[in-house]
């Protein structure tokens, strides 16, 4: 069956779903009842504005479902089709999209979302429903053809675009950029190395892999294939929509005020494993530049393992590693704790935060990592690395 065909089945009764939505109980982490909504990072009881329109899809104006645009949409700058047939994939399903900030291809298969894949699994699907689409509901999960798949992909990365534009007070198009954010999501792994080696080219592509092009109007590219989140994660929409969260965040830091320059390793990596473990702290994603997985956070309680290496003083000085710029430079427990450390200051300091990122993107000031901790949070790394250790040794007992 074609893409085109399977986006043509989708025509259900609205109604139907949702109260099939309504009635289906809430199962995912700390949901209770009904759908937790994402809340604004500087206003922790105010629901996150999200802006998912408008969006345009081929399938979606087939289907009248959107006003009907004479448009050719562009990806890796030409025209999708063309990237297409350079890549050979004529007989492969695919589909390609744009939402207020991303473009989206996809050659995804149907897949289920499980309640319990994300706190905001339930959310994001009431979104897309109100966005016109239909799709079939179960005790525990939800069946979500291709087509309509692509479009959950627009709800997720859209809520978390927002939620970085809000913690940063970033307004500005596409962060500062000159075009969309790029996410190619790919059904095996030979499609998406046939892509990364033609567009890219040099990169380790055994995971996903980002990359900036800074030729203006300048944009950034994440591309990833489901088969190896499946061999290297886990099988199932939520591993690999983690795996999608984890790498997006980095390039929202990178894409930040047009950004030109190295984000620090430590800031890097924690963005990314914020965004990954809000989801669900269930599966452990770490980017190919990050090297070999550590053996220190294979578990998904990572806040027993932090206090352990807290407590036992097996971390090192906060100064000796918040320099490096290369995830890789990172050691496997420094990237653990640089996820704890992100979440303390989002959860405490969004502003002060954001002072720093500004900061980062100043090249007439040109700050070291150091200096960029010193100049934002007003004292040495060492010091805001104690006042972390003291809220971990805290907040962390008895987990």
């Amino acid at each position: 069956m074609t893409r085109m065909a399977i986006g043509g089945i989708v025509a259900a009764v609205a109604l139907a779903a949702a109260a099939a939505l309504a009635a289906a109980p809430a199962t995912g982490p700390a949901q209770g009842k009904g759908a937790v909504d994402d809340m604004n990072p500087r206003a922790p009881t105010t629901p996150l504005n999200i802006t998912l329109e408008p969006f345009w899809c081929p399938l979606c104006v087939a289907d009248k479902r959107i006003k009907a645009e004479p448009r050719e949409l562009t990806m890796m700058r030409k025209p999708v089709a063309a990237v297409v047939e350079q890549l050979g994939l004529k007989k492969t399903p695919w589909l390609a999209i744009e939402t207020p900030h991303f473009k989206i291809f996809s050659t995804l298969e149907d897949s289920s979302v499980k309640y319990a894949d994300s706190v905001y699994a339930r959310a994001d699907l009431d979104r897309l429903k109100k966005l016109g689409f239909e799709f079939s509901l179960g005790p525990d999960s939800a069946k979500l053809d291709a087509h309509v798949r692509v479009h959950m992909y627009q709800v997720r990365l859209e809520r978390q675009y927002a939620h970085f534009s809000a913690l940063t007070g970033n307004t500005k198009p596409n962060l500062g950029m000159g075009l969309p954010y790029e996410i190619w999501l790919w059904n095996d792994y030979t499609t998406h190395h046939e892509f990364v080696d033609r567009y890219v080219g040099g990169k380790n592509d055994k995971g996903g892999v980002q990359w900036h092009f800074t030729e203006k109007p300048n944009f950034q590219v994440f591309s990833c294939a489901e088969s190896i989140v499946t061999a290297q994660v886990a099988k199932g929409d939520g591993a690999l929509a983690n795996h999608v969260f984890h790498n997006v965040a980095h390039l929202l830091a990178d894409g930040y005020n047009n950004y030109t320059r190295e984000t620090p390793a430590w800031v890097e990596e924690g963005l990314g494993h914020y965004y990954e473990r809000r989801e669900n702290p269930r599966w452990n994603n770490f980017c190919w530049a990050e090297g070999k997985p550590p053996t220190d956070f294979t578990k998904p309680d990572w806040e027993a393992i932090i206090f352990t290496i807290v407590r036992r003083d097996k971390d090192t000085p906060f100064a000796t590693w918040c320099e490096k710029l290369q995830p890789g430079e990172l050691s496997g427990i420094e990237n653990g704790l640089s996820w704890s450390i992100m979440k303390w200051l989002i959860e405490t300091e969004p502003l002060r935060l954001t002072k720093m990122f500004e900061a980062m993107h100043d090249l007439d000031r040109n700050l070291k990592p150091g200096e960029l901790i010193q100049d934002a949070f007003g004292c040495a790394p060492n010091v805001l690395y104690q006042r972390w250790r003291e809220y971990v040794l805290k907040e962390y007992a008895g987990k």
